[in-house]
C-alpha cells in the first residue's frame, strides 16, 4: 500500500541530514487560510530512513514541509524508532479506519496537548515536546499507509496546517479578523468537512463514501 501512495522514490536518505532553516514557508498565509481537510499531494510526501541501533533502518513517509529542525531532532529520531520496535498498531490507530474527524482529532490533541508528553514522557514538558510528538505521528501515519494510503495522506496534510501555527509569529499579512491560533482553525476546518460529509450523506452515499467524497482535492 505505501507505493499507492505514489511518492517519489529519490535515493534513500539517512538521518541526520544537513540541517535547514526551521520554518514551513516563507509565506504560509495563503496557504493556511485556505485549508480544507483533504490528502496531501504524493509530490509533498517524500521516504527516509531512520537508522536504528541494531543496523536496521526504519522506513518513514514524510511531509517535506515539516521543518528540517524538527525533523533533525534527537527527540524525533527516537519516537519513530520506539514507535517502530512496539511492531503494532494501537487501538487508536485500529479506530482511525476511515473516521477522518477521529484522525484529525488525534493530531490536533498529539501536537498541542503537553499533558500526553508530560504523563508519558517527563515531568516537565520541554523543547523537545514537538520534535518527539512528530516523530511518533509520522511512524504511526507510515504503518497507516500500508493499509490506507488515502487516509495516511490526509493525517500527513493536517501537521503541515497546524505546525506553523504553533511554530511561527503571526505574519504581517496575516488578516486582522482572522484568529491565528490552531484551536480555532482547526476546529473551522472540521466542522467544514463534516458539512461536506453530511451533504454527501444526503445524496445518498453512506458515511464511508460521504468521508471520501468529502476530501477536498482527492480524486475519486
Amino acid at each position: 500500500m505505501l507505493d499507492q501512495l505514489q511518492v517519489p522514490t529519490p535515493t534513500r536518505t539517512l538521518f541526520p541530514l544537513t540541517s535547514l532553516p526551521c520554518t514551513l514557508s516563507h509565506d504560509h498565509t495563503a496557504s493556511t487560510c485556505s485549508y480544507a481537510v483533504g490528502p496531501l499531494a504524493p509530490e509533498q510526501i517524500t521516504r527516509i530512513e531512520v537508522p536504528l541501533p541494531d543496523g536496521e533502518v526504519c522506513p518513514l513517509l514524510v511531509p517535506v514541509a515539516v521543518p528540517r529542525c524538527i525533523l533533525d531532532d534527537p527527540a524525533c529520531h527516537g519516537a519513530s524508532a520506539s514507535n517502530y520496535l512496539s511492531e503494532e498498531a494501537s487501538a487508536e490507530e485500529e479506530a482511525w479506519t476511515m473516521n477522518v474527524p477521529r484522525l484529525v482529532n488525534h493530531i490536533y490533541m498529539c501536537l498541542t496537548d503537553t499533558r500526553l508528553y508530560r504523563d508519558l514522557l517527563t515531568d516537565a514538558v520541554g523543547p523537545d515536546f514537538l520534535p518527539w510528538q512528530v516523530g511518533w505521528l509520522v511512524r504511526d501515519l507510515t504503518r497507516l499507509a500500508e493499509t490506507d494510503h488515502t487516509l495516511a495522506a490526509v493525517g500527513m496534510a493536517h501537521p503541515c496546517f497546524l505546525l506553523p501555527l504553533l511554530t511561527q509569529p503571526r505574519p504581517a499579512t496575516w488578516p486582522r479578523s482572522e484568529p491565528y491560533h490552531p484551536r480555532p482553525l482547526h476546529d473551522r476546518a472540521v466542522k467544514a468537512y463534516r458539512a461536506r460529509v453530511h451533504c454527501c450523506c444526503e445524496q445518498g452515499n453512506s458515511y464511508e463514501q460521504a468521508q471520501r467524497l468529502a476530501l477536498v482535492g482527492h480524486v475519486q
